[in-house]
């Protein structure tokens, strides 16, 4: 009896989890669990053998990365306020507008070019790209993109008389509009399905410290000093998030060239791994992380290529196991009901 208990292999799989789509909100999931018909007892450790599941991260990621921030001021000294803070957004894949006739936004989806990504990123700059009473930040045609595939840089341009300057993810100013610190009413929302006013809508998806703008290769910190520095007329401002710090009337081009991957990896956690390994987020109870080699809509298949240490914190008795995927920011993986996940993981008594 105890040898039917002590399986080597077992393979975990989302479709086999009758509640999947019931025990996950928001129509995705990124957890399934799978009971055990037959318990398994006195198992010592467990290491994933090899996955395959649906890429479903798009380019630019739906929770964190669809917000471009930028300073805009008519004068180019001390650019870097609270009140010139301005912000270009798409609305996540999976937005739904409040009404049919509501046309002033643009989604994110999968764009099968950088040049594609520019060109809805100039839609949302443009006049009736977005909606000011719902994004606060942003001001139509102040700006646009444009990309060289020569030298495969993405850049942007003052469209009037105001300077610009590329404003990074940990700015203080960016994380007070985000938090409504200052002023709840210039927090960035969508006007979603059946909202009727910026009271009752709800906020644009974010997570502090990351945004569009190092995605577009505009990847300089807030405390950055960038390799052209200087003290001399025009002065490098802080918070001003290139190379030079130097706001500019005319184009600024990105520092680095374009990554466009939602995330480069997921991790996997289990309800069997208790204690046996921790993120660098100081999540509990990680298997494995998988590295995202296929793109977006793809499948990803890992297999383990070595000897790995396995988890040994793993229960005297597993009746059932459950499975979560978390990206690199630590954001569920938001995997739509007809896309399959499976595992397969050895047990080691």
């Amino acid at each position: 009896m105890a040898m039917m208990n002590h399986p080597d292999k077992i393979t975990l799989d989302a479709f086999s989890d009758g509640n999947l789509e019931l025990s996950n909100p928001n129509g995705v999931y990124s957890r399934f669990t799978n009971r055990l018909t037959t318990p398994i007892l006195n198992a010592k450790g467990v290491i994933l053998l090899n996955a395959n599941f649906i890429n479903p991260i798009l380019q630019l990621n739906d929770a964190s990365q669809l917000m471009f921030f930028y300073y805009a001021s008519t004068s180019q000294s001390s650019i870097t306020t609270l009140a010139n803070l301005k912000c270009i957004r798409l609305l996540p894949s999976s937005y739904v507008p409040q009404s049919t006739s509501y046309t002033a936004y643009t989604s994110n989806k999968y764009f099968n070019s950088v040049s594609e990504l520019v060109a809805a990123l100039n839609l949302a700059a443009a006049t009736g790209g977005d909606d000011a009473t719902y994004n606060p930040l942003w001001t139509a045609g102040q700006l646009t993109f444009a990309y060289d595939t020569a030298t495969r840089r993405i850049s942007i341009t003052s469209t009037g008389s105001n300077y610009i300057a590329p404003a990074s993810a940990d700015d203080p100013n960016v994380l007070d509009r985000l938090r409504g610190t200052s002023d709840a009413t210039k927090r960035i929302k969508m006007a979603g399905y059946k909202s009727t006013a910026y009271s009752d809508a709800t906020l644009q998806p974010y997570v502090e410290g990351i945004s569009m703008n190092a995605r577009l290769g505009f990847a300089m910190a807030y405390g950055s000093r960038g390799l052209w520095w200087s003290s001399t007329a025009p002065a490098s401002q802080v918070g001003c998030a290139t190379s030079t710090g130097v706001p500019l009337a005319t184009q600024i081009v990105a520092d680095a060239n374009p990554i466009l991957i939602g995330s480069q990896n997921v991790n996997v956690y289990t309800t069997i791994t208790t204690g046996g390994g921790m993120d660098s987020l100081n999540g509990k109870n990680l298997l494995a992380t998988i590295p995202l080699e296929a793109p977006a809509l793809n499948v990803n298949s890992y297999t383990m290529s070595s000897v790995e240490k396995p988890s040994l914190s793993t229960p005297q008795e597993i009746y059932e196991i459950s499975v979560d995927f978390r990206d690199d920011y630590g954001i569920p993986v938001p995997f739509p009901p007809n896309y399959n996940a499976e595992l397969q993981i050895a047990i080691f008594y």
